[in-house]
């Protein structure tokens, strides 16, 4: 995945990094400011991505610029881990999560009581800098930008930066000069490095015994049945009654909501009218199901 950077400045060479999974991951709660701990995949995660490091740094000079939000510098400090030739590893405030004020620790249906219709048409992609006593969308791009801007300037080894799932996306948009929308639905996996030199970005598939389900693509069919994609070439067809409970079901007999899927940050399916499937769970549901095509990617 390329993309061209608009800025006349390059920097020399950076690794992106979002935090490994953590708690409030697996519990689909928005975090932003507040923190979570890794849980046992999110090391892992962590661990998989030092040693791919190790082997494309080898003993060359690097830095690791990490959000001071536990959850980053945990995972900063596990890669680090593996690198022999870390010169230092500093925190950045500029390099922590957008605020999200008063909906910080709350999952996504305490949000939508609270703001009905937030997460609808295009405002899913912009709904955490709506939240009451949070950061607008310019207040935090411009201290990513300038965290960018710094840099660029001044950089001239290798630079890994560990941070978190919006800041990365805006991150990569801001460096690719993408437009406000297109940055926010960037992909934000735990299992991937980002790699942007010479003008590009290039995403970095990390192999790990724990690598997250991905889902890319989920096709609602007739009968309470879902076509699901993931990114690992595993796919089919699932009946959601096996993952919902019935009163969330009976809600989606309407065609018209069914339809109204969405995949979320967590990478979860989820319907506007309630409903959630976890990527874990349809995964190993796929995997093991006749009616299944799995074909590695890898």
């Amino acid at each position: 995945m390329l993309f061209t950077v608009a800025s006349k400045k390059r920097i020399s060479l950076m690794f992106l990094v979002r935090h490994g999974e953590t708690r409030s991951n697996v519990e689909h709660r928005y975090h932003g400011q507040l923190d979570s701990p890794l849980t046992q995949r999110g090391i892992a995660q962590a661990h998989a991505i030092g040693r791919h490091l190790a082997t494309v740094l080898g003993a060359q000079s690097v830095e690791i610029a990490s959000s001071p939000q536990p959850r980053a510098l945990r995972t900063a400090e596990l890669i680090r881990h593996h690198l022999s030739g870390v010169e230092s590893l500093r925190t950045d405030d500029r390099l922590c999560e957008v605020s999200i004020g008063d909906w910080e620790g709350l999952n996504h249906d305490e949000i939508i009581a609270l703001a009905a219709g937030v997460f609808d048409g295009d405002g899913r992609w912009e709904w955490c800098f709506q939240a009451p006593g949070g950061e607008t969308y310019e207040a935090f791009a411009g201290r990513v930008g300038e965290f960018l801007c710094d840099i660029n300037s001044a950089q001239s080894q290798s630079l890994i930066v560990v941070s978190h799932g919006i800041l990365s996306r805006v991150l990569r948009g801001l460096y690719a000069g993408l437009p406000r929308l297109l940055a926010l639905t960037l992909p934000i996996p735990q299992d991937r490095i980002y790699r942007l030199s010479g003008g590009n970005i290039e995403e970095i598939k990390v192999h790990g015994d724990l690598r997250a389900p991905r889902i890319l693509r989920a096709q609602p069919l007739p009968g309470l049945r879902l076509f699901v994609e993931f990114d690992d070439g595993v796919s089919g067809p699932a009946e959601i009654i096996d993952f919902i409970d019935t009163e969330s079901a009976q809600r989606l007999r309407d065609e018209t909501l069914y339809r109204q899927v969405q995949i979320d940050d967590f990478g979860a399916v989820r319907w506007i009218t309630g409903g959630v499937l976890a990527p874990d769970a349809l995964y190993e549901h796929l995997r093991n199901s006749p009616n299944s095509r799995i074909k590695s990617c890898f």
